[in-house]
């Protein structure tokens, strides 16, 4: 009777570790790509690039249009990454030429620096202890234009 109720007890133990390791996973995925996993531009990426993993996504209005945009940084080979804008047309998705991202803790800030449209973005991150960023905007719904930056050469 004994070791059937330990049985038991490490099974329920093991379950809910493991029930547990789930949820953070699905709210890690969430906070850390920054969109929620079942965003209809993040599945249109994930479609288009099955071969890539995304890294981290911005979500805004990135060509000035009223509909929400996704600037997309994932992994395009080894300690290589790669940035591009998944484009909301109304009538479908499509995805702007791609351009290098950082390699290690790419982030992504949105501000309108010029104060008017379409919004620039600021893309920072690290490779090797070398730190990087760069200013950009979207150009005609197809190029990521690299406004200004500093150190981008050595962190991508």
């Amino acid at each position: 009777m004994k070791k059937s109720i330990k049985s038991l007890l490490t099974f329920l133990i093991i379950f809910c570790i493991g029930l547990y390791g789930y949820y953070v996973k699905q709210n890690m995925d969430t906070n850390y790509l920054g969109v929620d996993p079942d965003n209809e531009l993040l599945l249109y990426f994930k479609e288009t690039h099955p071969h890539n993993d995304v890294i981290v996504c911005g979500y805004e209005d990135l060509n000035d249009d009223g509909r929400k945009d996704l600037l997309v940084i994932y992994i395009e080979g080894y300690r290589k990454n790669a940035m591009v804008a998944v484009i909301d047309t109304g009538d479908g998705y499509k995805i702007s030429d791609h351009t290098h991202a950082p390699v290690e803790n790419p982030k992504i800030v949105f501000k309108n620096i010029d104060k008017t449209g379409p919004i620039e973005f600021i893309v920072s991150g690290s490779k090797d202890g070398k730190y990087g960023y760069a200013i950009f905007r979207l150009i005609d719904d197809k190029e990521l234009k690299d406004l200004f930056g500093e150190g981008m050469e050595d962190c991508c």
